[in-house]
This record gives C-alpha cells, sequence and structure tokens, in this order.
C-alpha cells in the first residue's frame, strides 16, 4: 500500500500529538523528535514545518522508516486509527 499524500502540518501534529516525540532543536530549519522506549533511544525522526504544503511521498516514506512504520501504519498514524500508545506497542514488537 503507498503512501498517501498529507500535508506537512498534519503529519507534524500527528507525530507530535500521538507518539509526543522529545523535541530537539537541530541545526538546520527542521526540528528533531527522539522517541524513547523503556529509558532507551529507539528512533529520531525530522518533523516536517508547519505549514500546508503537501509533503513528498518519498519524504514520507522517509519518516515512515524513521518512525519503524510500514506504509500503511504510516497512513494509520496521520488518518488516526493508530493511536500513541499501539504504536509503541508495535515498537515493543519491532525491537523486542
Amino acid at each position: 500500500m503507498p503512501i498517501k499524500d498529507y500535508r506537512e502540518k498534519d503529519i507534524r501534529n500527528k507525530i507530535i500529538g500521538k507518539i509526543k516525540p522529545e523535541i530537539r532543536k537541530g541545526r538546520g530549519k527542521h526540528q528533531k523528535g527522539a522517541i524513547y522506549l523503556d529509558g532507551k533511544l529507539e528512533a529520531r525522526v525530522k518533523l516536517p514545518n508547519d505549514h500546508d504544503k503537501i509533503m513528498k511521498r518519498k519524504k514520507s516514506q522517509y519518516i515512515a522508516s524513521t518512525l519503524k512504520l510500514q506504509n500503511g501504519e504510516f497512513n494509520d498514524l496521520i488518518d488516526c486509527p493508530l493511536t500513541g500508545p499501539r504504536y509503541y506497542d508495535l515498537l515493543r514488537k519491532r525491537i523486542g
């Protein structure tokens, strides 16, 4: 299943709102989020900017892979069926 077209603002808000990464200021234009599981750093994600531009699918796929999600799971994260706690359960299964 391919990743759908989403606005950068929507991707950013869903990642921050559901996954709640520890946001760090990067040296570049984008903020970065650190995702911890049981006190251990498991993923880092580059957060998109907060604007209405549609994100290119290749960039969305990159973000999905840094979150350790498959395309369909990434779509579910943005479209709302995938909740934050369920994301962490998936992450736990993938690394464990």
